[in-house]
């Protein structure tokens, strides 16, 4: 249609027809049929889900490649890249949870003549999530990334902003692919690139915090990463496996959720350094993993608290001096 996908209220559509297979096979479907009813009344109050396509949906090998697909918001003109979470032990993705060695990413081009010594050529990220989108053996043909950049080139149109999102697992490689895109030197990606996750593991040493904390200060990227407060996914993997262990770091503004308000915070925040590292610490119930690491119990949080969160806006906040820092200085965005 007009050089556009699927209108997302026929994805919604074809979900609903077919919804009685669906039940049959996926765990959450009520959380599932609660999503589509929103979506459902959504349309029905605003007909612009007209202007929401999916362009890609890429599952092909899942079991040895992440899912991600690709939508297209003519409305707010953005082009969205959408990670999935780990599912069962059939795939990859657990394999990748716990492969937590270091792996060295190559410095973005736009920050390599901003950085010192070994950041200048690289950066330790978690070798799973590296590989997964990076240099995944068992791919076969072009990897992840590769893909990515086909799938969303054609639709970043003049005056668009690519997003890039996901949970858990599908959280820790938005922030992986956001870096990339947004120290990448290509013209055709416009800055900044934005990432909103949800419940995400660490991805990164502090060597990997420095280069992302650059490119936030150069408005090339910005980050809501968002999670809940007794998940315990969010405080691992604590340090690195491997001879050289490294202590692994969180990136970005984090929104940090609880039944009934929330906390902001940046690892440049003044005076949060060793609260954060508290609140970060894995010493936490297990048990809580199965409700506050679920999509829904985020999801739940944020409606409790619509009214607040709504009136809260990315720029607002990277220009906050008492969130980001006194020495948090950024280009405009």
């Amino acid at each position: 249609e007009g050089g556009n996908g699927l209108p997302f209220n026929k994805v919604v559509e074809i979900v609903v027809a077919n919804a009685e297979n669906l039940k049959e096979i996926e765990s959450e479907w009520e959380y599932v049929g609660n999503i589509i009813q929103k979506i459902q009344a959504a349309e029905d109050a605003d007909q612009s889900s007209d202007d929401f396509f999916l362009e890609t949906f890429s599952s092909i090998d899942a079991a040895t490649q992440c899912v991600y697909g690709v939508l297209k918001d003519n409305k707010n003109k953005r082009v969205v890249v959408v990670f999935r979470g780990s599912t069962d032990l059939s795939t990859r993705d657990w394999q990748t949870n716990l492969s937590a060695q270091l792996e060295g990413m190559k410095t973005p081009k736009l920050l390599k003549d901003s950085l010192k010594g070994k950041l200048k050529k690289r950066v330790l990220v978690h070798r799973g999530f590296y590989n997964y989108i990076f240099n995944n053996k068992r791919a076969k043909g072009d990897q992840r990334y590769d893909m990515i950049l086909n799938d969303i080139k054609p639709f970043v149109e003049q005056g668009y902003k690519i997003y890039v999102t996901g949970h858990s697992l599908g959280a820790a490689l938005s922030s992986l692919l956001a870096f990339k895109l947004a120290g990448s030197d290509k013209s055709w990606i416009p800055k900044p690139v934005t990432c909103i996750s949800y419940a995400s593991p660490m991805v990164g040493t502090d060597g990997f915090r420095t280069a992302f904390t650059l490119l936030e200060q150069m408005g090339h990227i910005r980050y809501l990463r968002v999670n809940n407060d007794a998940d315990t996914v969010p405080t691992i993997p604590p340090f690195s496996l491997g001879l050289k262990r490294r202590l692994m770091k969180h990136v970005g503004i984090n929104l940090r959720l609880s039944d009934d308000s929330f906390i902001l915070s940046h690892p440049n925040s003044n005076g949060w350094g060793f609260v954060n590292a508290v609140r970060n610490s894995v010493l936490k119930p297990v048990w809580s993993v199965l409700k506050y690491h679920s999509l829904q119990t985020h999801e739940d949080r944020m409606d409790a608290q619509k009214e607040t969160l709504q009136n809260l806006h990315l720029n607002d906040l990277y220009d906050d001096e008492k969130l980001l820092g006194k020495e948090f200085n950024r280009d405009e965005l």
